[in-house]
């Protein structure tokens, strides 16, 4: 078997599937949203920086908090790739020190890759701000540049220790793999409290800093590496190894599964017993199939977070462009209601792929009636979540603009958009 060329097969398999699900992403409603949310975006940050502020102002020690918890998310991003199937225990078993050696080490490149982009787009977007916190010696900011990617390796080189069997294990006795505890220490606590001292320590104390950073990331790495004397001695843990992949490939298509509809992408529901509470007066009284969309909706783990994420942008971009025309301040509101109202339509189509449901004596212009009531009943704490905002950033004329707006989508939404879309959707 050809170890070395395997995992190019599944790298380029992999990026031919990735591909495909990125034109399923990029539809004209996502793009629509991204120019949209990018455009107010860039807008609201631009603004941000040139408002005349004082001194005291960028050194606050929030402007430092909000930097430091945006580099932290960053280096959430980028986990090792390696594209493990299940089977491969039982077809690969006999070849552990060749896929120790060449496979896993091309995998390990791919993820440092793929993470150091990451990182860099992370570091770019704060850079704005950390100049104006006078974080504004070269040598400081590439320092920052070096710590935040060489950690992130650092962290993809355990995440692979953790998949060898082998009789000694860089961990603390406490801590259990995978534990909650072990995440928290070495995802947020240490480099946490690491890019505080760079971000907050005079340039002569970041350069003591950048050589003690420097060893310590070199005995680590040296701790890590896989030399051929170590793969001799190391066994792949496959269990933990396929799940590992698994998981990994499920995070990718559960990504493209928030803006599209994945093909064979299974579906999870997840009971919120918070809501209960609300469904029970909601549905009372009303038909069988009002409350079967209702409910799904309610237990769906894709389609209610991203209408919640989708709202949480629209309050966003509205409190950062406060001062932006009204026209502007409009057109978030109705595109936020018409996205919505987009990313509810595989909620019908998903309820009637199921048997039964088809067995049920409802017409299509009921379902249709109910399908749209449980859209309003969305609609209506969208409407007024965002109004509420604008009443406190904008007059009340200009209040009622939006309102009045939105109100307008809303019954075009009802009427036309729903009905002429349901023959779209596959029965």
């Amino acid at each position: 078997m050809k170890v070395d060329s395997l995992f190019q097969e599944r790298l380029r398999r992999a990026q031919k599937i990735n591909f495909r699900y990125l034109r399923l992403l990029f539809n004209d409603h996502f793009i629509l949203f991204l120019m949209i949310a990018l455009g107010a975006g860039i807008l609201g940050y631009r603004n941000l920086l040139t408002a005349h502020q004082s001194v005291t102002y960028w050194h606050s020690i929030w402007w430092q908090a909000i930097s430091i918890l945006w580099l932290l998310v960053g280096l959430q991003f980028g986990s090792l790739v390696t594209y493990f199937k299940p089977a491969d225990r039982l077809y690969l078993f006999a070849n552990d020190r060749d896929i120790i050696k060449s496979y896993l080490a091309s995998a390990m490149r791919l993820s440092i890759c793929y993470a150091s982009v990451w990182q860099m787009i992370f570091i770019a977007v704060i850079a704005p701000i950390l100049w104006r916190m006078d974080v504004d010696n070269w040598s400081r900011l590439f320092f920052l540049i070096i710590f935040v990617i060489s950690y992130k390796m650092l962290l993809l080189m355990y995440e692979r220790d953790k998949l060898f069997l082998k009789s000694r294990r860089l961990t603390i006795a406490i801590f259990e793999p995978d534990a909650i505890a072990e995440k928290i220490l070495f995802r947020f606590l240490v480099p946490g409290t690491l890019l505080a001292f760079i971000i907050g320590l005079s340039t002569d104390q970041s350069n003591v800093m950048v050589i003690i950073w420097l060893l310590l990331a070199g005995i680590v790495v040296r701790y890590f590496a896989v030399t051929e004397a170590k793969s001799e001695l190391f066994a792949i843990d496959w269990l933990r190894a396929t799940a590992q992949a698994q998981i990994q490939q499920q995070r990718t298509l559960h990504f493209f599964a928030l803006f599209a509809e994945v093909p064979h992408q299974p579906k999870t529901i997840k009971r919120r017993r918070y809501l209960d509470f609300l469904l029970k007066r909601l549905i009372k009284g009303q038909s069988s199939m009002f409350r079967l969309y209702l409910i799904r909706l309610a237990r769906d783990t894709e389609i209610l977070p991203l209408i919640v994420r989708l709202l949480l942008v629209g309050v966003v971009l509205i409190i950062a462009l406060k001062s932006a025309p009204l026209w502007l301040i409009t057109t978030i509101a109705a595109a936020i209601l018409y996205l919505m109202t987009f990313q509810m339509l595989p909620l019908y189509d998903d309820t009637h792929q199921n048997l039964w449901t088809r067995l049920m004596p409802v017409s299509k212009t009921e379902r249709l009636k109910s399908f749209a009531s449980v859209q309003i009943i969305v609609a209506i704490p969208v409407i007024l979540i965002l109004v509420m905002i604008a009443i406190f950033i904008r007059p009340l004329k200009e209040m009622a603009v939006i309102l009045a707006t939105m109100l307008l989508v809303e019954f075009i939404m009802f009427k036309f958009y729903i009905p002429k879309n349901s023959h779209k959707i596959k029965k």
